[in-house]
């Protein structure tokens, strides 16, 4: 093997490892909630959405492609596995920019292959594990920029403005990198063309989809008061931390401030080439615990923290063989515990076992949330079985009722579970006042019917003079309660316009 190519062979093996990982028991459970979602989303691409801008949506749509439209979780997770793989090679790569040899680059890739959050992240395809990818690119790029490779800033830009297509959020990396050169000596990177011309690259990218929240009247913004106030779970700063520290690994934690620590007070020749990238990171870690971020928030700020501490360590470390590969060892052997707990690699019940002897309990993340596993785990149980219910309600309708009949549901959930998996069950196109399904609104036609999945009889009374329960979802034991045994109603009389009820269903949450 050619010696350049030798520091990358371990790196190599662990991206290649947490892939054939993944492919061992990506498919074990079921489509997670929100990768349904977001395939409903892809079929109607547009430049963005109530609760996230576009990129997640179209790479959604040619995972349900690979995946045979839904005949395979597996291969609908493809991209997802890809991307996790990628950013344990990025890693080793802000590894070796920063200074870093083999042992450092190793290191580095094993905190992210044996992080729970990146695991977890990598096995299901949301646009949290690309978001983890585009900021490590980005981080990277831009250290090869401010290091004598100016035209580096264009990929930095380019790798930004995917970054706001996929989350909202990278706009507080936009904002603490331009922060981190003007408070360093990096500033000198301001009077570069390259750059300016990097964040046009970014802003055209992402001005679509900022247009698109303009036009609608900013809904994520509405969605984000909404969750503060009336779904996510509040954290004390303890068990926040706490959280993030098992995330993130009992060396990988560690090893992340010992990397910001070596960002922030590095001392070689130019120490302002890698300085601006450690306030910019300590700055939006400020910002995320200010705002009452969720553990999960901080997981793309570790990349670059793990090369920054790995190179330090490398460095600090003797030279022997044994004492600079000693901590790469170690993170994997400490980070083997919570494999489990980030992938379906146990079945539930054994998986209760193992946090038991572990002593560790799911982080409870959102107020409605009380499953015995994680929520990214219970998400993924009894989609069919609920929509098999549905199928049977809507089976008893008379043909002519289900002619004028529409399937209401109370959150996308549910909606992008029978749209998806009861099409071959014979289900029309529900309907949701959740999120993006409340823009997509009413199908054509007249409708004086409604079959609901959930809600209270009580509410649709309001609307409708006969309310029949008709049925209920089954109970799935290690689902998500809320999901579990839920009533389903036959709605009739209407009481006002069902376009005017509908209006009041609305819910950006």
């Amino acid at each position: 093997m050619p010696s350049r190519l030798r520091p990358w062979l371990a790196p190599a093996v662990l991206a290649a490892s947490a892939i054939l990982l993944h492919l061992a028991c990506a498919g074990r459970y079921g489509f997670f909630r929100d990768e349904l979602y977001f395939v409903a989303c892809g079929k109607r691409l547009a430049w963005g959405y109530v609760d996230q801008p576009p990129l997640v949506a179209a790479v959604a749509r040619l995972g349900w492609w690979l995946s045979g439209e839904g005949g395979s979780v597996l291969a609908f997770r493809l991209p997802a596995m890809l991307a996790h793989s990628g950013t344990i090679l990025l890693a080793a790569a802000l590894a070796r920019q920063l200074g870093g040899g083999a042992p450092s680059m190793a290191l580095a890739s094993a905190a992210v292959a044996v992080s729970a959050v990146h695991l977890a992240q990598g096995h299901l395809l949301t646009m949290n594990v690309f978001e983890i990818l585009l900021w490590s690119g980005t981080a990277l790029a831009a250290l090869q920029a401010a290091s004598g490779r100016p035209r580096r800033w264009l990929v930095a830009g380019a790798l930004l403005g995917l970054a706001l297509l996929t989350k909202y959020s990278a706009g507080f990396l936009a904002l603490a990198l331009l922060a981190g050169l003007v408070a360093t000596g990096a500033r000198r990177e301001l009077a570069s063309r390259w750059l300016w011309t990097g964040v046009g690259i970014a802003a055209l990218l992402a001005l679509p989809a900022a247009l698109w929240q303009w036009r609608n009247g900013l809904p994520f913004l509405e969605l984000i008061r909404n969750g503060l106030l009336h779904k996510n779970a509040p954290l004390p700063a303890g068990q926040l931390l706490g959280t993030v520290v098992l995330e993130e690994g009992l060396l990988g934690f560690p090893l992340a401030v010992l990397g910001l620590g070596a960002l922030l007070f590095r001392r070689d020749a130019d120490p302002s080439r890698v300085l601006f990238l450690g306030v910019a990171l300590g700055l939006v870690a400020a910002a995320l615990v200010a705002l009452g971020g969720k553990p999960y928030y901080f997981a793309p700020l570790f990349p670059p923290l793990f090369a920054a501490g790995a190179r330090e360590l490398e460095r600090r470390l003797p030279a022997s063989l044994s004492w600079q590969w000693a901590p790469v060892a170690s993170a994997l052997l400490l980070g083997v515990p919570g494999v489990p707990m980030a992938i379906p690699l146990l079945a539930p019940e054994a998986l209760v076992a193992w946090q038991e002897r572990l002593g560790v309990a799911p982080p409870r993340l959102e107020r409605s949330h009380t499953a015995p596993i994680s929520q990214h785990f219970a998400d993924q149980f009894g989609w069919e079985e609920r929509v098999a219910a549905v199928a049977a309600a809507w089976a008893q309708l008379p043909a002519a009722d289900r002619a004028r009949a529409v399937i209401f549901t109370t959150n996308y959930g549910r909606a992008a579970a029978i749209e998806l998996l009861g099409r071959r069950l014979g289900l029309p196109q529900p309907v949701s006042g959740h999120n993006n399904y409340y823009l997509w609104g009413l199908p054509p036609g007249q409708h004086d019917l409604v079959l609901a999945v959930g809600g209270r009889a009580e509410d649709h009374a309001r609307s409708f003079a006969e309310v029949v329960m008709v049925g209920r979802t089954p109970r799935i034991p290690y689902g998500i309660p809320d999901e579990s045994n839920i009533p389903i109603y036959v709605l009739r009389r209407p009481t006002r316009p069902l376009a005017e009820s509908f209006q009041g269903a609305k819910r950006f949450l």
